[in-house]
């Protein structure tokens, strides 16, 4: 319905026919989709460090500094692919990666041991560097006949929306499994059923970072589970991107070409 009502008006919010423009529109999929993933896991990261691992604030920061060494690394290869070869190679190589590195990284947070984490960390983290610079980049550069400004500030919107909406179902996951997993070792550890469901609902919902020796142990090791399934449904996440760059991306360098512009466009130009 929105598609159709800024068609008609004069003065509409968003251009709807710049989604005509079928890189703009893959790519802005990708980054919707990669976008549920990497702002929560700078959140997910930190409250796993502190409350599983036991870190302070300032030492959790340092472990997601992990995740930036192959961030940062990563998106200077993927621009020199960019510039060479086009999008489609860095965004797909760089959705594959991500999935690879989260399901690593999940695999290890139940040892509560971080170095045995650290190249899994990386390895996600390269994952983002190489798709969010070249799907962005070509995106905004794909739609910039229209107007550079609004391409802009659509994918811009794409992305913040989508950390949100990210943040929130990834939240209740993790809150969900945490409360389900507290409940059981409440219980098996002789609470009654219904005392240990009203202890894990409060647990689930306002457990706070502190020392290893503050939190007991299967606190610890009950989030570091629920950070788990977050992280396997990250690795989902990125998987689904990388299916839609591959069926939906153009391999190469592309030129412009006339189905890449919306007709009305196409029209006015010639005119």
């Amino acid at each position: 319905m929105f598609y159709f009502v800024e068609r008609r008006t004069e003065s509409p919010l968003i251009e709807v026919r710049i989604f005509r423009i079928r890189a703009f529109l893959v790519e802005n999929m990708v980054l919707a989709i990669t976008m549920l993933v990497f702002i929560p896991v700078f959140f997910f990261g930190s409250e796993y460090a502190q409350i599983s691992l036991g870190k302070t604030p300032s030492q959790a920061g340092l472990v997601l500094l992990y995740f930036f060494i192959g961030f940062v690394i990563a998106a200077q290869i993927g621009g020199r692919m960019l510039d060479r070869g086009g999008a489609k190679r860095p965004v797909v190589l760089g959705c594959v990666l991500g999935a690879v590195g989260f399901y690593l990284w999940a695999g290890e947070v139940t040892g509560l041991s971080f170095s045995a984490q650290e190249y899994d960390i990386i390895l996600a983290g390269a994952g983002m560097g190489f798709m969010l610079g070249p799907a962005s980049t070509d995106a905004v550069n794909r739609a910039s006949r229209l107007s550079y400004g609004e391409a802009t500030g659509i994918t811009q919107t794409v992305r913040n929306y989508a950390a949100s909406l990210g943040l929130a179902i990834l939240g209740t996951i993790l809150v969900s499994q945490m409360r389900s997993r507290v409940t059981s070792s409440l219980i098996a550890m002789g609470l009654p059923s219904a005392r240990a469901h009203a202890e894990a609902a409060s647990i689930s919902q306002s457990q706070s970072s502190g020392s290893a020796a503050a939190i007991p142990h299967f606190i610890r090791l009950d989030f570091a589970y629920a950070t788990r399934s977050v992280l396997y449904v990250m690795a989902a996440i990125m998987a689904a991107a990388a299916i839609v760059a591959v069926s939906g991306l153009r391999a190469g360098l592309q030129e412009e070409t006339a189905t890449d512009v919306p007709p009305d466009t196409a029209v006015a130009d010639t005119a």
